[in-house]
């Protein structure tokens, strides 16, 4: 994920928990560096998912799990898989 992503779905975290979320600077920055790693649009599916159901801010942790209960396999590769095309 580019770090622009991250600003944009960090907003909406920001949007969501206004008193809790991303209060220093140096905060914004530990998040991207736990996150980089992922897709942008599954962590921002993760988070909107996440503002739907928690009452207070999800933690880093929190993304990451809701992150990995998604089938983030293309279409291509699903159809391959199920019919035994790989």
């Amino acid at each position: 994920m580019e770090q622009n992503e991250f600003f944009a779905i960090a907003n909406k975290l920001k949007a969501a928990y206004p008193r809790e979320a991303f209060q220093e600077h140096y905060t914004f920055d530990l998040w991207y560096e736990c996150l980089r790693d992922l897709e942008a649009k599954w962590v921002d599916k993760a988070v909107i998912d996440l503002i739907k159901t928690m009452r207070y801010c999800p933690k880093i942790s929190d993304i990451r799990e809701k992150y990995e209960t998604y089938d983030r396999r293309t279409e291509q590769q699903k159809y391959e898989e199920e019919h035994g095309l790989q």
